[in-house]
Formats: C-alpha cells, structure tokens, sequence
C-alpha cells in the first residue's frame, strides 16, 4: 500500500503540492522513501493497530484506539484550510467513517480500496450499506478502486449510480526503480556470496508477509515435497520484520534445512535497490496466498521478468495469465504448487518465455506513468 501512495504522490507532484501526514512511529523506511523523493511530511499524534484480531477485548480495544489516532487527525487537518486541497486517505468507512465524512464536509476526499471486501453478516452488510449511502451522498467523496476484483465486491454497498462512477487505479511499478536494478552490474556470484545462498541451485523466491494468508505454509510443504525428490533448489523469502521464535520452530519442523533462508528488511538492505537487485537474481517468483488485492510485489516480480506461480484468486488473474503471463494454481493446493514449481525450475526456456511475457504485460498496464496519469485526471475533475 505505501508503494501503491508512493507512485500516486510521484505522479502528481509535478502539477500539486503533495504533503504527506503519517502517525507518529511511522518506519524509517517509509520516511527514507519520501526523502529521495523530496516529498514533505509531518506527523499527528496518534498510532494505527495493525495486530490481528485476537480476542473480543483485543477487538474493542483495537477499534478504539482507531477511533483515537482518527480523532487526533482530524484534530491535526483542523489547522489547514482544506476548501481548495484534495484529501488522499487511507481509511475504511467501516472504521474511519466519523472523519471521513468530517473531510467530506470540508473538501474532496478520495479513498482507495485494495481487497475485495467480504459478504458481511446482514446487519452488518446493512450497516455498511448505510454508512456508503451517506457518504456518497456528497459530490466530494470518491471512491477509487486498485483492481477489478475490488470494484465488483463494493456493487452490492454502493448502489449502480455510485458503481459507475468508482475508477479502476491499478498498483504500479516505477520503471526508474526497475530498470535501475535489471542494469545493475552486481552479479549472481556477488550476490549468492553476500547473502551466503548456493549460487549452483535454481533460486525460489517470495517476498510478502511470512502469514498464513499468504500461503507461507502451504509453499513449505510444497518444498518439503519437492525437497524429498531433488536437492537442485534454493527457495528464500523475503519479508518486513524478523520470525518470532515460535515460527522460526515450525519453520524448522520442516526440515527444510539451508535449502530455505528468510531475509528480513533490515538484512535485505538499507534502499529499495538492495531488495529489487537480489529480488533479480531469483529464477522464479511465488506467492501462494488464499486472499490478495494484487499485489505490489507481485507486479514487480513480474517487471523484473521473473517466471511467476500464483494463486488464482482475487485480483490476481487481472495480471498472471495462465501460461501466458505465469502460472495460476488453486490457493491451498501444496502439490499441484510443487509441480508447478518442478516444471519451471526444469524448463528454462518456460521460465524465459513467461517472464518476457509477464514484463511486457506489465509495462503495458501497469507502469506508473500510465496509472498516475488516471488519478490526475480524477483530481483535475475536481479541482
């Protein structure tokens, strides 16, 4: 979501003074993008729970230190005069609709949704209903959409006339960043030396949250299998923080041994050049996930010309093209995970054509230039 932001404020900066507002805490890493980007922040007091739901206590507690952090940004916004500005938040109306409907009154407000929302229990399905209903009951509030998948869920919420009117948005990739890494002359040796990977085996890789949702498991075991039948491939994942002692366990119970690494950002690098370089080097991409948008990480794999194996769920079909772009798969499905897995990992002229494939696909549909230009033209409507 951060790149999704990034590659909006980067189109647009050059007709609109962009600044940005972020809770205090915010990572070095987001703030380290926005200063090679010459973007201007500042931060309100409040921090957003991003921790699972747990227990009903866990829950309550989470939605009111949302209502608080939303509290202390309107709080923060008060001090602008923002009749002649256009606000780009990242709030649900399930969980922000106080302040996003305080923004509404005051300028335009544009919210982009990235997962297709779920059928909600009838009450709740209503509830939502009604609190779409009032928002978009002002001129000022718009919806926007990362992928096709998204649009369609939000029908049932919004009523056709508010459907017609969300705009498709996709995740981009910055060819900038991209072609910086593929003409890089730091060689798989160097790499495979620095990071201490076999540079005689096929490279898997995966770069996500290490989460169940994101099929970490499941590819486990799918490597597991294959591991039982060849000993040719190096899978390594690439992810945000450092394992808790428990997953690093269950990670072992695998036995997987040094045939599988995981990287956190601290030990990938300090810029996004250090992870897209050793991101190149892989031979295949994956990401088994039961529940996506579509995914940033995904896209650029596929921008980098890597041969890539998802499940087809979501959004993901709108970029991977069974055969065509990639290899789609069902979610959960570990064996036929591991086949697909083989079949590249034996076929290099396969991983050769998908990836040239997928890179022309992206550079077509996907490139920041292309992406940015349709937001601009929704903030010109308004402006």
């Amino acid at each position: 979501m951060q790149i999704y932001f990034l590659g909006l404020m980067r189109s647009v900066s050059a007709k609109y003074q962009v600044k940005v507002v972020l809770p205090q805490g915010s990572g070095d890493k987001i703030l380290d993008y926005l200063k090679a980007n010459n973007i201007e922040y500042e931060f309100y007091e409040g921090k957003i729970d991003v921790s699972s739901g747990g227990s009903v206590r866990k829950r309550i507690e989470r939605r009111w230190n949302d209502f608080r952090a939303n509290l202390s940004l309107a709080r923060h916004l008060s001090k602008y005069d923002l009749k002649n500005s256009i606000v780009q938040i990242d709030v649900a109306p399930w969980s922000g609709f106080a302040i996003l409907l305080y923004l509404t009154l005051k300028t335009n407000v544009f919210v982009t949704f990235h997962t297709a929302l779920p059928r909600q229990a009838f009450f709740r399905q209503t509830l939502l209903r009604t609190k779409f209903a009032v928002l978009n009951a002002f001129r000022r509030f718009h919806i926007v959409a990362s992928n096709l998948d998204v649009k369609k869920s939000l029908r049932p919420l919004v009523g056709e006339a508010s459907y017609r009117q969300i705009k498709i948005v996709y995740s981009s990739i910055n060819s900038s960043e991209i072609s910086r890494a593929l003409d890089g002359n730091k060689t798989r040796l160097e790499i495979a030396a620095q990071y201490n990977f076999p540079a005689d085996k096929i490279w898997v890789c995966s770069v996500a949250q290490f989460i169940e949702r994101k099929g970490c498991w499941v590819l486990l075991e799918a490597l597991a299998t294959l591991q039982k039948k060849r000993d040719d491939l190096f899978f390594f994942w690439l992810g945000t923080i450092p394992l808790a002692k428990e997953t690093i366990e269950q990670i072992e119970s695998c036995r997987l041994g040094e045939n599988f690494r995981f990287l956190s950002a601290d030990e990938i690098g300090g810029s996004r050049n250090d992870l897209l370089t050793l991101w190149k080097a892989a031979d295949l991409f994956v990401l088994p996930s039961f529940q996506e948008g579509l995914p940033v990480a995904l896209v650029e794999a596929m921008a980098l010309g890597k041969a890539c194996i998802a499940s087809e769920v979501n959004a993901i079909p709108e970029a991977v093209k069974h055969l065509e772009t990639g290899i789609l798969i069902p979610a959960g499905a570990s064996e036929k995970l591991a086949s697909a897995i083989g079949e590249l990992a034996d076929d290099a002229h396969l991983r050769q054509k998908l990836g040239a494939a997928a890179r022309n696909f992206v550079r077509e549909n996907f490139e920041e230039q292309v992406t940015g230009q349709i937001m601009l033209e929704l903030y010109e409507n308004v402006a």
